[in-house]
């Protein structure tokens, strides 16, 4: 069983280790202001959805954006990179491959659900995305373990 700071540490950590993810350069647990190392990812809790407790456990639902930028100043590669550089679509690519590999993250969840991806042009040459994702796992009901 789990606790929410748990699963979001556990989440932390796989991001931070992925071969796939090498190339970034920090992953925060909640939103930052004046970045200027990219690519970065940060993970903002966004809500818990609580089930009724069965024989002292309960099944929580997670909700986590999983939020990036990267900087990348070639105009042409900014949506889809090359072996230089990483597009936007290879970054959100990288970042499910690296949650694919153990949908249970490490033991911490049920499940890990992909739900949406949603893209932004903050101002040249940052581009962004948040990945929403829903994690299942179970916590004792009274001791919250």
């Amino acid at each position: 069983m789990s606790k929410p700071a748990d699963v979001l540490n556990q989440l932390k950590t796989i991001l931070e280790n992925s071969s796939d993810l090498s190339y970034v350069k920090n992953v925060f647990l909640g939103y930052r202001e004046g970045i200027t190392q990219f690519p970065v990812i940060i993970l903002e809790p966004m809500r818990i959805v609580e089930s009724d407790d069965i024989y002292g456990r309960q099944e929580l639902r997670f909700s986590v954006a999983i939020i990036g930028f990267i900087s990348v100043k070639d105009k042409e590669r900014q949506i889809v990179g090359d072996a230089n550089y990483k597009g936007i679509l290879d970054f959100e690519n990288d970042i499910k491959k690296a949650i694919s590999a153990d949908r249970t993250l490490g033991g911490y969840a049920i499940h890990t659900t992909f739900i949406e991806t949603r893209y932004e042009f903050v101002e040249y040459p940052v581009r962004g995305l948040a990945i929403d994702i829903e994690v299942r796992f179970r916590q004792d009901t009274e001791a919250r373990t």
